[in-house]
């Protein structure tokens, strides 16, 4: 595992070099880069996948590439936040760059089960890896395999969304079809828990990402019915980072400044563990006890089509998109 303060450097390296001799002198250097705008709004979705994110917040980096990023996380209200949340708001112009999951940006893209928009994949966010996504039950429940789960209802905390889609896959892998479970859409991660533990909840299982996974199995003793990092959805893409198509064009220099700060951030998530720990310390309120249990995605640099290609795959066999679509994921891809 590398240095944190070696990697840093690093990137303090890189940003200089960047910059060259730009002070307009004869150097010979290429001039540095002139921002369309400094002042940049990120509209997060609170979760592990923003590690790098904050990281590069918190070292400075995307200060060091002349930016000032104010990082305003989705409101944790009813009804339970989600990526379309974060895209409407885009759309209204409220949020410069959104961090939210692929298959709300995929619905939107194309119009279908959402208002259509015209958005740009800048950066990935992160990637399955074990145990950081999974199906929930109560401990001691006699729910103990997923073809159990027939005629009962599983809860996800947003319609048509990432998590059906990857519950979608482990039903289909445990011989289920997709209508042969209930869905309740309307339980939010926090609330995962206390559904599952009410008595005479319908609810027997419940879709829900880390923190909340080894927080619930921890404090009230919750099981893992099954890790969904598994089969098709091995490796799966979940949350990458966002903007409109009429922002990318309008500000070119001022994307390129933020993705290379990030990257840098991401860079330090996916090689330095103490560094996610402590800004899940910070900014998502989890204390560091706990923060030293949780499983972590892995935190990919730049964009890779192929990988995405796969959520589009997995959308159309589920039917989150027609069967019949073309679409290229290439073509939402800046750079």
């Amino acid at each position: 595992m590398k240095s944190r303060h070696l990697l840093i450097a690093s990137a303090v390296a890189v940003t200089m070099l960047a910059a060259g001799c730009s002070s307009g002198g004869s150097g010979g250097g290429s001039p540095r880069l002139k921002l369309e705008k400094t002042d940049i709004v990120v509209n997060a979705f609170p979760a592990i996948d923003s590690a790098g994110l904050y990281i590069a917040q918190d070292e400075g980096l995307f200060a060091a590439q002349g930016l000032h990023v104010k990082i305003i996380p989705v409101p944790k209200n009813s009804p339970p936040p989600s990526t379309q949340t974060l895209v409407d708001g885009q759309e209204k112009g409220q949020f410069d760059i959104t961090a939210g999951d692929y298959v709300t940006y995929f619905e939107d893209q194309l119009g279908f089960g959402a208002p259509k928009a015209d958005l740009r994949i800048i950066a990935e966010s992160s990637f399955l890896q074990p145990n950081v996504l999974t199906l929930l039950v109560k401990g001691g429940s006699p729910i103990t395999q997923v073809s159990q789960l027939k005629g009962r209802v599983v809860s996800v905390n947003a319609p048509n969304d990432i998590g059906t889609l990857l519950v979608d896959s482990l039903l289909v892998s445990h011989g289920l079809t997709p209508r042969q479970v209930h869905f309740n859409n309307q339980v939010a991660f926090p609330a995962v828990a206390q559904t599952l533990m009410a008595p005479n909840s319908p609810v027997v299982a419940s879709f829900a990402p880390e923190p909340f996974v080894s927080g619930g199995e921890a404090a009230v003793g919750l099981e893992e019915l099954a890790d969904l990092d598994q089969g098709a959805t091995q490796d799966f893409p979940i949350q990458g980072y966002a903007v409109t198509a009429k922002w990318a064009k309008q500000n070119p220099n001022t994307l390129k400044a933020f993705t290379v700060a990030l990257s840098q951030g991401q860079e330090i998530a996916d090689t330095d563990r103490a560094a996610v720990e402590n800004v899940l310390a910070k900014y998502l309120g989890i204390d560091r006890q706990s923060a030293a249990f949780i499983s972590l995605p892995a935190f990919p640099l730049g964009v890779d089509a192929v990988r995405l290609q796969r959520v589009v795959s997995a959308m159309k066999r589920f039917g989150l998109l027609p069967k019949s679509t073309s679409f290229q994921v290439t073509s939402m891809i800046t750079g």
